[in-house]
């Protein structure tokens, strides 16, 4: 009796247990992402850190898939880039993950205004944290946010790439050092200076760089005692002849830092987009550094809407031609 109670019991809850399995559908799981715009968070030190991710229509998961990070400038977050960089509609046509993390918000001093505001670590200069206010570790978030990433999509390591704007300028700058080891290629943005004046640093790889700014870049024309509406010159041995200070703030530290030749190739239109190219002394062909000297843009970027440049589309046609050895 026992044992016939015992196989009954042991049937009743196998054919529970096969019934159970059989009406988990699609319906019924969470899925992990969706097409379009998505949320994410992640803790780190403690801190929950978040990060906007666009998912092409065209993306299915089933081929490797390049990936670029946008960083925002100050007192801005990753969903209004979202929004206004034009990068996601570029992730639309190119069918790439386009990422707009949010930097942390803090007490800060910033051209003699005392605000609370985000702001990316970008190496030191410009402003001041309040007393109190302990930098976020950002190079740790977005080591975790691109680990967290590639759990989720199926990333094509060796082309995950990153952009800033103005204090995400900065910090582009800083990732080209620091995580040279993980990004292919990196764009600056901006008419401030990404990386510290009279100084060399030591990236993990010469990897390819890119800085562009405008001549009415409000930024650049009040560091140079400039009126507001002001413009500096096109074209950069004009630009470095009227201000030959601004070249110890622009070029050369990319040149220290990255070991390149000093003499550029000079091409462009200094009636609309001046170019400057840079090799590297290594011989390397990836190991260059690109400026972009753009008419009429103030400090943005240039969406194709707030300037006719459309900054994304630019970068990324520069971007695809690199990536990891």
């Amino acid at each position: 009796m026992m044992k016939n109670i015992f196989l009954f019991l042991l049937t009743v809850n196998l054919a529970a247990f096969l019934f159970s399995c059989q009406k988990s559908t699609d319906d019924t799981i969470t899925p992990l992402f969706v097409k379009g715009k998505n949320r994410f968070t992640i803790t780190v030190d403690g801190a929950e850190r978040e990060y906007y991710v666009h998912v092409p229509n065209s993306y299915t998961g089933t081929s490797a898939t390049p990936l670029v990070i946008m960083f925002h400038g100050t007192n801005q977050t990753g969903e209004q880039f979202y929004n206004m960089s034009g990068w996601k509609e570029v992730g639309d046509s190119a069918n790439i993950l386009t990422v707009f993390p949010t930097a942390w918000k803090y007490c800060i001093t910033d051209d003699g205004v005392t605000d609370n505001m985000t702001k990316w670590t970008e190496y030191p200069g410009g402003f001041t944290y309040c007393p109190g206010n302990i930098p976020k570790d950002d190079i740790k978030f977005m080591r975790q946010m691109i680990t967290a990433l590639k759990a989720t999509f199926n990333v094509d390591a060796k082309k995950i790439y990153c952009a800033g704007f103005s204090n995400g300028s900065g910090f582009s700058a800083r990732c080209a050092v620091e995580l040279s080891d993980i990004f292919a290629a990196t764009v600056s943005s901006g008419g401030g200076s990404p990386l510290p004046a009279d100084t060399t640093c030591n990236p993990v790889r010469l990897l390819p760089t890119l800085l562009m700014f405008g001549n009415k870049d409000g930024k650049l024309l009040k560091n140079l005692g400039l009126p507001a509406n002001g413009a500096v010159p096109m074209g950069f041995p004009q630009l470095y002849s009227a201000y030959p200070g601004l070249y110890n703030h622009q070029p050369k530290p990319f040149i220290n830092t990255f070991r390149l030749n000093l003499i550029p190739a000079i091409s462009g239109d200094t009636n609309s987009v001046a170019i400057a190219d840079y090799t590297g002394l290594s011989g390397n062909p990836n190991n260059v550094f690109k400026m972009l000297e753009i008419k009429g843009m103030i400090h943005e970027y240039p969406n194709g809407i707030n300037h006719p440049f459309k900054g994304a589309a630019y970068n990324w046609a520069w971007f695809k031609q690199f990536s990891l050895p």
